[in-house]
């Protein structure tokens, strides 16, 4: 069995950190608060798994003054990332800070808060998973260094084989929610039926659906629910460590026939 986790939300507890890093970048560079539930959720509603890029969509939001409704019927359609937010932008002459400006205040921001990050996924949890799996990755939108001050801190690069982080894919267009992460995972490992992801947004089940349509091959999706992805259609839907672990032993003892 192949099993890959996505991270935020998945193995770590993010709402201390990227999501107030998300709410507090939109605030620096509008000068004024905005409500993080909001954001979140306009971030959710574009299918977004980037939050540089979910800031940027959001300066485009407040400053357009548009209904909800009205704003996603301009932004939706096109490929998920930033670029289609500065064309957007242009067209209702907002202006915008460089795409750099915005990582590097957004980075520095959650650096402020990362040794808030707490686990999701237990120990015990992944040292089950990790008798069970012949591999476990991780694939996540995160940069390697993020990825690393997090699981040096946790202890959690003895569970996994594969790290696909932000700096592994060549260009904006292959982060998720295009298979190719998923698709530069296994061109490593080989497909190894039953293969798992654990995610918790559209975006990470766009990947895994996008991936079964090119190879036409299944992977099982598994969603680690939480506030902002109950619209979010899974094969199986989990809460806590306890009911991941049940259904990856439900996935193995039906591929064991």
């Amino acid at each position: 069995m192949i099993v890959s986790f996505d991270v935020d939300g998945v193995l770590v507890e993010v709402s201390q950190t990227y999501h107030r890093a998300l709410a507090e970048t939109v605030d620096k560079f509008l000068d004024q608060p905005v409500s993080q539930k909001e954001i979140l959720n306009l971030k959710a509603a574009l299918k977004l798994n980037n939050d540089w890029d979910a800031t940027v969509a959001s300066l485009v939001y407040y400053q357009s003054r548009l209904a909800l409704d009205e704003f996603l019927e301009l932004a939706l359609p096109g490929p998920p990332d930033y670029r289609k937010f500065y064309q957007l932008a242009r067209q209702l002459e907002i202006k915008l800070p460089e795409y750099q400006e915005v990582k590097a205040v957004f980075e520095n921001i959650y650096h402020r808060y990362q040794t808030q990050e707490e686990l999701r996924v237990s120990h015990q949890i992944l040292a089950e998973i990790r008798k069970m799996a012949g591999i476990m990755a991780v694939i996540t939108g995160r940069t390697r260094e993020d990825l690393d001050l997090t699981f040096e801190r946790h202890k959690l690069h003895r569970y996994f084989d594969y790290f696909i982080t932000e700096d592994d894919l060549p260009a904006v267009d292959a982060r998720k929610p295009a298979p190719y992460p998923l698709k530069y995972l296994l061109a490593q490992t080989g497909f190894e039926s039953p293969v798992c992801h654990i995610g918790d947004t559209e975006a990470d089940r766009l990947m895994v659906e996008n991936f079964e349509k090119e190879e036409n091959k299944k992977v099982v999706f598994i969603l680690f629910e939480h506030q902002f992805n109950q619209q979010v259609l899974a094969d199986f839907r989990v809460s806590q460590g306890e009911e991941l672990l049940t259904v990856l032993r439900r996935i193995v003892e039906e591929a064991q026939g």
